[in-house]
């Protein structure tokens, strides 16, 4: 721990770490970023008080992460201790589930989602600096808690730019062919994943309990899973007794995974697999549908553009709408942290008012708990999921 330097911050960052933040802003630094190096650790101290215990970045707005409000002796013993305690909040009984949720969790830049079926595969996801550098002893803490047979760390994320660290995806265990091929079992559907090189970690596990909320809808419905990636939403639909379920993706390597979970559960239903951009898919799909999924990647990635975003939003969900039999439903994401719930229930009313509807919200959802909300550290809440019914 002889590299471990020590950073003065300010009266204000330290305010912050003391409401519950684990973040500490370039201005919030009493030493010269030129003296720093990307992903070094530090001790935190407003004057002679010591506040954290973390890593710094001076190429980031986010300078300084926090991962322990203690000293910090032994920061493979750190990583142990947190990553245990994460799992105390967690069901061990889900076969699929993020067991290190980022600042959540006390690490920052760390992502670990597990997944269990015939073997156990664990992804780990690093977005900063930091994480880069303490990349041997989480590796080694890691495999000596989950026991993985395979392990993948994925380090391409786009956060990774403003970090101004390069992207690189590394194989501890198993083999490039057998993750591309990997199985996510959600309950008792399962969905076919591509661990190394597929979207974030291979799943979208935090859709979980929304994607349940489908399942007991869909009996007899015509579906439309728009953005629909390896098919979560549509073949949960299909697993809750849907009539047919049609799947829209512009990824060929997407509908191939859609593909793959049909055949993996034996689903034999009308579906169709579209290859195609969605407002494409509008133009030429005359079908109205008695559910319609709109799940679209985060379109705000940072502050600067939530104005164009949130246009983004409007038109895709606008479209969405159109598609509703009368009393179907819109089940309406975004998962973009800048737009609040707030403006994302506004964008949606507005849909349906520009199309002279009214629309009943008959559920309003989040991430799975698997992903902590933590209160006094907003940006743990990014997800927002709401069910709309069409009643004119």
């Amino acid at each position: 721990m002889s590299d471990v330097i020590r950073i003065p911050i300010t009266a204000k960052g330290r305010d912050y770490l003391k409401r519950g933040g684990l973040w500490i802003f370039a201005n919030e630094f009493q030493v010269k970023m030129n003296t720093l190096k990307k992903g070094q650790w530090a001790e935190f101290f407003f004057k002679e008080d010591f506040l954290g215990y973390g890593y710094v970045n001076p190429n980031s707005l986010i300078a300084g992460r926090i991962c322990s409000l203690s000293p910090v002796k032994d920061r493979k013993e750190m990583f142990r201790h947190l990553i245990k305690k994460s799992l105390e909040k967690r069901n061990p009984s889900e076969k699929s589930f993020r067991a290190v949720f980022a600042e959540s969790d006390h690490l920052p830049g760390l992502i670990i989602d597990v997944y269990k079926n015939k073997k156990t595969t664990v992804v780990a996801q690093s977005s900063t600096a930091g994480i880069d550098t303490a990349f041997d002893d989480l590796t080694s803490v890691i495999e000596e808690i989950f026991k993985p047979d395979e392990f993948v760390w994925r380090a391409d994320g786009s956060i990774r730019n403003l970090e101004g660290v390069e992207s690189f995806t590394k194989i501890i265990k198993g083999s490039e062919s057998d993750l591309q091929n990997g199985v996510v079992a959600e309950g008792n559907l399962l969905i076919a994943a591509d661990f190394y090189k597929g979207q974030k970690t291979g799943f979208f596990i935090d859709q979980r309990e929304n994607r349940q909320h489908l399942m007991a809808q869909a009996s007899g419905k015509s579906v439309l899973d728009l953005c629909s990636y390896s098919g979560g939403w549509g073949l949960s639909a299909l697993k809750g007794g849907a009539a047919s379920v049609t799947f829209v993706d512009q990824s060929t390597d997407a509908i191939k995974l859609v593909e793959k979970g049909m055949s993996l559960n034996k689903f034999t239903a009308p579906s169709r697999l579209v290859v195609k951009d969605v407002f494409e898919f509008f133009k030429e799909d005359p079908a109205t549908y008695d559910v319609v999924i709109c799940d679209p990647p985060a379109f705000v990635k940072s502050k600067k553009n939530i104005a164009q975003a949130e246009q983004a939003y409007f038109k895709l969900n606008l479209q969405a709408a159109k598609k509703l039999k009368p009393g179907g439903v819109l089940y309406s994401c975004s998962c973009s942290y800048h737009l609040s719930e707030e403006k994302f229930l506004e964008i949606v009313a507005r849909t349906f008012q520009t199309l002279g509807l009214e629309g009943q919200m008959i559920y309003r959802g989040t991430q799975s708990p698997d992903h902590p909300w933590i209160l006094n550290r907003p940006e743990s809440h990014y997800l927002k999921c709401i069910a709309v019914k069409r009643i004119s």
